[in-house]
């Protein structure tokens, strides 16, 4: 992916095709539709990008590793970094991925702790 706005669009559609999903099997929450096929198209966007490293092709930029990831896709790249041995050498890179996992994990946390009152909140915002 080459510009800010066409990473938006992918995300956009990831958002789109999240409430799709959820239309179709309504017991899986939007965000979890989201999470699911962004850790997807990351984890097939990482093993592209250790096959354009073997071959010595244009590369995904990392930047673009560091958008999807810090846009939810963190879990799927941790999984790929680990089974392809892929940048696991870069400490730079290394780094900042285990620094969005993080993130990623306190804010599931903290969502999990208070998911009583975020649904109560909800409730309360509906009536």
């Amino acid at each position: 992916m080459c510009c800010n706005g066409l990473k938006i669009l992918v995300l956009f559609s990831f958002v789109i095709a999240a409430f799709l999903g959820n239309g179709f099997f309504p017991s899986l929450p939007v965000i979890a539709w989201y999470l699911i096929l962004l850790n997807i198209f990351t984890f097939f966007l990482f093993i592209i990008d250790k096959y354009y490293s073997l071959h010595e092709r244009k590369r995904v930029p990392e930047a673009t590793l560091y958008f999807l990831s810090a846009a939810g896709g963190v879990y799927a790249e941790c999984i790929a970094m680990v089974l392809l041995k892929h940048k696991i050498r870069k400490k730079s890179f290394l780094f900042i991925q285990v620094f969005i996992l993080i993130l990623w994990s306190i804010a599931i946390y903290e969502v999990i702790i208070h998911l009583e009152n975020i649904l109560q909140a909800l409730k309360e915002l509906t009536k």
